[in-house]
């Protein structure tokens, strides 16, 4: 995950060293409880609901694959809980009534298909959410608006079709893979001003918008592969984009189409190989040359008509 590089408590010891767990009293029948009353690790118990006895001063609480179905407003007396995984259970939506002091969040692997407008608005305090392989279609729009100290969230693996809308600005990772997006709305982009990596490799990608990418200054890591890149006219910004060679990233893009270009690497291609109306004088049709992705493309003098091509 995202955050290995600085793991939380919770994270780091989700397996936790028997010896230990026996010198630790009291604690809740078969759990394993570390720095007593902070740390709970209730892990892979079949619980059908969360075990009594837990410390009401419980910082850190895994109930990580186990069988819960709903634990909705169970959680709200802890109140100085910041890490919870609810990971690898039966979850069918977004848990009501969590503590607004959290801080790390695990959802993965649960049966969650929507995320409404009002399910996150009292969890301010997140830093980290992860959603990864549920069986999300849809989040309202704002419904993660109001997370203003959010910074790294996985949506990995759902059902969505377009990027979320109204994204908080404080994320810098977000990962988007393994999902059915086929299109980057720039209103859904534009707020990521702080946004450092950004994984959207595997989805329906066929393009992507002229100045996408413009926007986002902290950018340094994309990942692009696995979409279904349409190697024609409307995919020479991604073309110069890539060229320009500023980021950290994989530039092995495979293009589906058209056909005589399938399975070929996108940055192995010419411009007019590409886009072969740049070069077809007198057709009626006219490229505008004043678009950024045009104008740094050294297309020969001699096409240029008054500031356009005609195809």
């Amino acid at each position: 995950m995202p955050w290995s590089g600085c793991c939380s408590v919770l994270l780091v010891l989700s397996v936790c060293p028997l010896v230990v767990c026996l010198l630790v009293s009291p604690c809740p029948p078969g759990c394993c409880c570390l720095r007593p009353g902070r740390l709970v690790l209730c892990e892979s118990l079949g619980l059908r609901s969360l075990p009594g006895a837990v410390p009401l001063s419980t910082s850190g609480l895994s109930v990580a694959r186990n069988q819960l179905c709903n634990v909705d407003h169970l959680l709200r007396p802890f109140s100085g809980l910041q890490e919870l995984s609810l990971s690898h259970n039966q979850l069918a939506r977004f848990p009501r009534g969590l503590p607004p002091s959290l801080e790390t969040l695990q959802l993965q692997e649960n049966r969650i298909t929507y995320i409404t407008s009002g399910a996150l608005q009292h969890l301010g305090n997140l830093t980290r959410l992860d959603l990864e392989d549920n069986r999300i279609r849809a989040i309202q729009p704002a419904a993660l608006w109001g997370l203003n100290r959010l910074q790294v969230l996985s949506l990995k693996g759902n059902q969505l079709t377009s990027l979320p809308a109204k994204l908080p600005p404080s994320l810098t990772y977000l990962d988007l893979s393994a999902n059915c997006i086929s299109a980057l709305d720039l209103l859904s982009m534009s707020p990521l001003v702080n946004l450092q990596i950004f994984k959207i490799n595997s989805n329906c990608l066929r393009s992507v918008p002229e100045s996408a990418f413009d926007g986002l200054p902290r950018l340094r890591s994309v990942d692009l592969g696995d979409n279904l890149w349409v190697c024609e006219c409307d995919i020479l910004y991604l073309y110069r984009w890539l060229l320009s060679g500023r980021l950290k990233m994989a530039t092995d893009l495979v293009c589906t189409e058209p056909i005589h270009l399938a399975h070929r690497l996108l940055l192995n291609l010419s411009v007019v190989a590409i886009c072969p109306r740049i070069l077809m004088p007198n057709r009626g049709t006219k490229v505008d040359l004043s678009s950024p992705s045009l104008k740094s493309l050294n297309v020969p003098r001699h096409y240029r008509r008054t500031g356009q091509f005609c195809e």
